[in-house]
């Protein structure tokens, strides 16, 4: 046996030769009897950020839905079904304790059109608050109503949705619910995944065992050669490769791995081709990465198992890392503690954004003078800016700036920081710098207080939106559309419209005079993502007060572009919806977002 290019290359050949062959050549293994994976109830909860779960509107008359259970002795929330078993669709991890959103959240919503819904969420990074509202809705324990629809297809899709947004360990919590009689091949290939993500190669490899008979598919074929590497088989590993079928040709990424396991140093290609789970054991296990610069097309469940590895590059950690601090699937003290470790000292040419602000946030949190540590988190947030990750940035330097005095830094740097510390939910620091914007119209000559006054009205908006407890109070005969012409590229007359919409559909009235001189301000069509179907249907489903359809839709409505990007009447749509089934706070926080992104 010989594990050299040459024959690698020749054992491909004979792959296309023999296309059509899926199943590998192995002697057939017994099988594990099937684990029961619903926890008992004796097991603890995790622990999971608890978030206020939704005051559901009277929804709508239906059939009756099945028994539902929850618990505080039980790990996640199990919905009980009937004397016909346990549904593995209404499976979760969230109840309301914990931020779900009740295990009604599908009552009067058919399975069917649970699909349809689950089908069309868009995976967000551009807003944290959209992110929020998708992990909830994924891993709320609810019970599903009966239909035509094959209800493991649903467990699938919340499975592959939370996968996509890079929700790993999320997802592994999910599917280690899920009944073993009701485990299939395609839930067995995520569970795989899963493992092989969080670098559980050899527990993946039992599942790889077990279920690699039951598919023609090329997955398996090529999980089991791996498998084999990780044995040390490799006569078997070679016998599986050339069993690969033509399809397989395609992985140009897989064959050169398997030459680099096999001892050899083939070339990894750059060719843009998607990373899989079984890529990354595959890299980790022969030890080698591909270049910062190919993340840029990698999934996010990839750039996870990327931020998690304790052996890879810490350049390529960190920018894995922010990236999925920006999807919301890892949480910021990660690309801190990666920055204060040397992310990006040397290398910085390679994403000289992200090395400015890995920079950036290393000087701003070795500086001792809040001046100069004001003026570096200032020139961070506009790197955040430049690079479409402002929301990030938010994030990642909240705690230097909650450790600074709320003082006078200069208007655009209170401002500023008012918006990052109300994005970040710090309303008590955000109150602080409230007050700092306001000490500016005690500043200079007449041209600075009314140039402070106009920074005045901005932050008020900023905290009325919000909905946060402050100073500001509105009051229609103090408002001035022109007070949000600051330059900036800034379409001053559709912020004030969108200003005026926030406060209408959060309560506050509006009066035709003040719609009035937002018009005389200046009004441009706004091109933003609209879809007239969607916001029918998301306003029929929450004046029904149904409340898993209502967030589905709105988040469809939103779009992964975030809701800088979509139009303001969209957006108002979605507001109203969210309050509608008792989700205010959520829809106030999504307000902010657009608010923010439009640089009110």
């Amino acid at each position: 046996m010989t594990s050299s290019p040459n024959r690698l290359r020749l054992l491909y050949s004979i792959s296309l030769a023999i296309a059509g062959l899926g199943a590998v050549i192995a002697t057939p293994l017994a099988q594990e009897k099937p684990r029961n994976l619903v926890p008992s109830l004796s097991q603890s909860a995790p622990a999971i950020q608890t978030e206020k779960g939704p005051a559901t509107a009277s929804p709508a008359p239906s059939a009756p839905q099945k028994n539902v259970l929850e618990g505080n002795r039980i790990k996640g929330a199990v919905v009980v079904q009937s004397l016909g078993g346990l549904n593995p669709a209404s499976i979760g991890t969230l109840s309301t304790a914990n931020g779900g959103l009740g295990t009604d959240m599908w009552q009067g919503t058919s399975q069917e059109r649970v699909l349809t819904l689950l089908k069309i969420l868009p995976v967000s990074k551009a807003s944290p608050q959209m992110q929020k509202l998708y992990r909830r809705l994924l891993l709320t324990a609810a019970a599903i109503p009966q239909g035509q629809g094959e209800t493991k297809e649903l467990i699938k899709l919340r499975l592959e949705k939370l996968m996509a947004a890079g929700l790993v360990t999320d997802a592994s919590d999910l599917v280690n619910r899920i009944p073993a009689s009701s485990i299939t091949p395609e839930l067995n290939r995520i569970a795989t995944e899963i493992l092989l993500f969080q670098g559980q190669d050899e527990e993946a490899c039992k599942i790889v065992d077990r279920t690699k008979t039951a598919t023609n598919d090329n997955f398996w074929t090529k999980a089991d050669v791996f498998c084999n590497i990780v044995a040390g088989n490799m006569a078997r590993a070679e016998i599986g490769v050339s069993l690969l079928d033509e399809a397989a040709g395609d992985d140009a990424l897989f064959f050169a791995l398997y030459d680099r396991l096999a001892g050899g140093s083939a070339a990894l290609p750059e060719n843009g081709q998607p990373l899989t789970a079984l890529h990354f054991a595959m890299m980790s296990r022969a030890e080698v990465l591909l270049p910062v610069t190919s993340m840029e097309t990698a999934g996010n469940a990839y750039l996870w198992a990327v931020a998690m590895d304790d052996a890879a590059d810490i350049n390529a950690r960190f920018t894995a890392a922010y990236e999925s601090l920006s999807a919301g699937s890892i949480p910021a003290i990660l690309p801190r503690r990666l920055i204060n470790e040397g992310a990006f000292q040397e290398g910085a040419e390679e994403k000289p954004d992200l090395g400015q602000i890995a920079n950036l946030y290393r000087e701003a949190l070795g500086s001792n003078d809040e001046e100069e540590k004001a003026n570096l988190l200032g020139e961070l947030w506009a790197a955040g800016a430049r690079d479409g990750s402002y929301f990030a940035t938010s994030s990642l330097s909240m705690p230097l700036l909650s450790g600074m005095t709320a003082s006078e830094y200069g208007d655009v740097f209170e401002l500023d920081a008012l918006r990052h510390s109300l994005l970040e939910k710090e309303d008590a620091i955000a109150a602080l710098w409230e007050r700092a914007v306001r000490r500016g119209a005690l500043r200079g000559d007449f041209e600075a207080r009314e140039s402070a006054r106009k920074f005045i009205a901005r932050a008020d908006a900023y905290m009325l939106i919000s909905g946060v407890s402050g100073i500001a109070r509105w009051n229609a005969a103090n408002f001035n559309a022109a007070d949000f012409d600051h330059g900036d590229n800034v379409d001053s007359g559709e912020n004030a419209g969108l200003y005026l919409a926030a406060l209408d559909a959060f309560g506050e009235p509006v009066s035709t005079d003040l719609w009035a001189a937002a018009l005389a301000a200046g009004q441009m069509p706004r091109s933003g993502f609209s879809n007239l179907v969607i916001e029918k249907n998301l306003k029929i489903a929450a004046e029904a007060g149904r409340v898993g359809e209502t967030v589905a839709l709105a988040l469809a409505a939103v779009g992964a572009e975030g809701p800088g990007k979509m139009s303001t009447g969209t957006l108002i749509e979605v507001l109203k919806a969210l309050k509608t089934i008792g989700l205010e706070t959520e829809a106030r926080q999504l307000a902010l977002e657009a608010a923010v992104s439009r640089n009110l």
